[in-house]
């Protein structure tokens, strides 16, 4: 049996991000980090639980994983939630977008999808797999044209679910150490394209470690 999201606890969490998100950001920039081109505000909020919902949903309902052929679709409508939420007008506005996406996705999913299969029947740990893949997402060429950030980290946390462990849901606490190497992995190897998911810099390990270390059981489903 598997773990599901608890909806209820994340919107607690975001809710205490959005109220805390000047702060965030302010510190963000003193680190020198740099501020979000996308603050947190009710928006990606919203945009955020509609993609975890879309999670519980194919957890609960469907009987293929992400990772799979079948799956493909499900990895894209996360990416288009976190975007658009369900608002089909701003959907329809964005199409070219939506398409180039689609086909972006479409030509770089393939040694993700290895990578999971291979690392899967090793029967290598979870949250190994999902941070890795999590850094996969998110650096260069990056799998989506936007979003990676939060497309990734719900992707990642499917993969933790569906093996039993807790998933990584942005908090407070967490905030400052999610962003702070994700922004260099989205730097990383623009030349190299997936070539070595063995050869990623320094960042590679720190991360592994936060996303054992913030993946929490407050936001599995009791």
């Amino acid at each position: 049996m598997t773990y599901t999201p608890d909806l209820k606890e994340i919107r607690q969490s975001y809710s205490e991000v959005l109220k805390n998100w000047d702060s965030i950001d302010d510190e963000l920039d003193k680190l020198g980090i740099g501020r979000k081109d996308t603050p947190f505000d009710s928006v990606v909020m919203e945009n955020m639980l509609c993609a975890w919902e879309y999670l519980d949903f194919i957890i609960r309902k469907k009987d293929y994983g992400l990772f799979s052929e079948k799956g493909g679709p499900d990895m894209l409508e996360i990416n288009h939630r976190v975007h658009y939420g369900l608002d089909r007008e701003l959907r329809s506005e964005y199409r070219k977008a939506i398409d180039s996406t689609t086909e972006k996705y479409s030509r770089l999913i393939a040694p993700l999808r290895k990578y999971y299969r291979k690392k899967m029947k090793k029967h290598t740990s979870a949250n190994k797999v999902a941070a890795e893949l999590y850094i996969a997402i998110l650096g260069m060429p990056q799998l989506y044209i936007e979003g990676n950030h939060r497309s990734g980290s719900i992707v990642a946390s499917w993969v933790n679910l569906v093996h039993k462990n807790p998933p990584f849901v942005l908090t407070v606490d967490n905030a400052i150490s999610f962003f702070a190497p994700a922004q260099e992995i989205k730097k990383f190897d623009q030349r190299t394209a997936w070539r070595s998911m063995t050869k990623l810099p320094k960042y590679k390990k720190a991360f592994k470690e936060f996303w054992k270390d913030n993946c929490d059981m407050r936001f599995v489903k009791k």
